[in-house]
């Protein structure tokens, strides 16, 4: 008979170790930490175990705090809490007097980004984000703003050391080029913001336009230029590659400096007009000329090496354009037209965007360069791509 007991009672003492267990895998332990929230219930208990098992019992009760230490009494303080430390993160604190104790769940891996609230649901092990102000999407990953630069102003947040719930860095806002939401006046869309552009600086760059030279889409005579029109909206946010684009930036973004790149190979180069303007196309659509002052070097250099154009004339800016007679010579939308005679009426040579004219009057966007250019005839057709901040 006591053989039997004492089987049995091993046996017992198996089950409940066994069962103990399984409610401590329920929970994880964060050592000298307190979440100072107001408890459901506060109680004495035997062990931690106790206090566990009384939290599951509680259908209210999320996480709890233990005493670190037994009293005189051998017992400890146990306090059921509503809530937990994904939620009340600013009320978490180290304390060398107790345990803290959380319930695994989704919110463990920080699934929510730029700041948000994890909002665990126990029932079902799932979770929402609830995101700050300026993101959007089910992991708050999307900056919704008016610009790129508005988003990462918005954004730009110092690193945030949350020590107190596990030894991690959260940066806030944009560490690199992030897709974002962009609203405008009757106009909802998502864009590949650029955090920095080389030769054009950082702040944030929203997208205008992408131009391919070899095509006719963006010749200097096309209405796109002219309207409020958007072409092929999607590949605002496919960043760098060769797929054209016209955005309802184009005519709804107000800025104060403009970027303008061009891809020729593997090779991308920019420069920076500082001109504060309505839009792009307030600079544009009416088709009068518009002066900046960059210089034929400062424009040669978005082609590189390769670049040539005549050494007079040098008109540059926006609408650069002449007329000699009935023939259309070399003209651009942005950009620079020259001449080898001290006048520009009959240039030769354009650089430039939405380019048209002398001599291929189909490359729209790149460098064309006739009659006694600095380095020699060119014909170099380049991808390009317009950004506003």
């Amino acid at each position: 008979f006591f053989s039997s007991l004492g089987s049995n009672l091993l046996n017992g003492d198996e089950i409940c170790y066994t069962s103990k267990h399984i409610r401590k895998r329920s929970f994880m332990k964060d050592t000298f930490k307190y979440l100072d929230i107001p408890p459901v219930e506060a109680i004495t208990v035997h062990d931690d175990f106790d206090c566990h098992s009384k939290c599951l019992e509680n259908s209210k009760c999320h996480s709890i705090n233990v005493a670190a230490s037994k009293a005189a009494d051998g017992k400890l303080w146990c306090e059921l809490l509503s809530s937990d430390k994904y939620k009340n993160f600013t009320m978490y604190h180290v304390n060398q007097t107790s345990n803290h104790y959380f319930r695994k769940s989704p919110c463990s891996s920080f699934p929510c980004k730029n700041g948000a609230t994890c909002v665990p649901n126990y029932d079902d092990d799932t979770f929402h984000c609830i995101c700050k102000k300026g993101f959007s999407s089910k992991l708050c990953r999307t900056a919704v703003a008016g610009s790129c630069k508005e988003a990462y102003d918005l954004h730009n947040y110092s690193c945030l050391a949350i020590i107190f719930i596990i030894p991690v860095l959260f940066c806030y806002g944009f560490t690199q080029d992030v897709v974002a939401r962009i609203k405008l006046p009757a106009a909802n869309f998502m864009v590949q913001c650029h955090k920095e552009l080389s030769g054009c600086g950082g702040g944030g760059w929203t997208p205008v336009m992408k131009i391919d030279g070899s095509k006719t889409t963006f010749h200097y005579d096309s209405n796109y230029w002219k309207n409020k029109i958007d072409y092929n909206r999607h590949a605002g946010k496919t960043g760098f590659d060769d797929q054209e684009t016209k955005l309802p930036t184009y005519w709804n973004s107000s800025f104060d400096k403009i970027c303008l790149g061009m891809k020729i190979g593997d090779q991308r180069r920019f420069i920076l007009i500082n001109k504060q303007a309505e839009s792009l196309y307030s600079l544009i659509a009416d088709g009068k000329y518009r002066a900046t002052s960059l210089g034929r070097d400062t424009w040669k250099s978005l082609v590189g090496p390769e670049a040539s154009l005549q050494n007079l004339c040098n008109k540059e800016g926006f609408n650069a354009a002449e007329y000699s007679g009935t023939s259309k010579y070399a003209h651009v939308r942005i950009g620079v037209i020259s001449n080898e005679l001290n006048n520009c009426a009959g240039c030769d040579s354009r650089l430039g965007f939405g380019g048209g004219g002398q001599h291929d009057d189909s490359n729209t966007c790149g460098n064309e360069a006739y009659y006694l250019a600095d380095n020699g005839n060119k014909k170099i057709k380049a991808m390009g791509y317009i950004f506003v901040q």
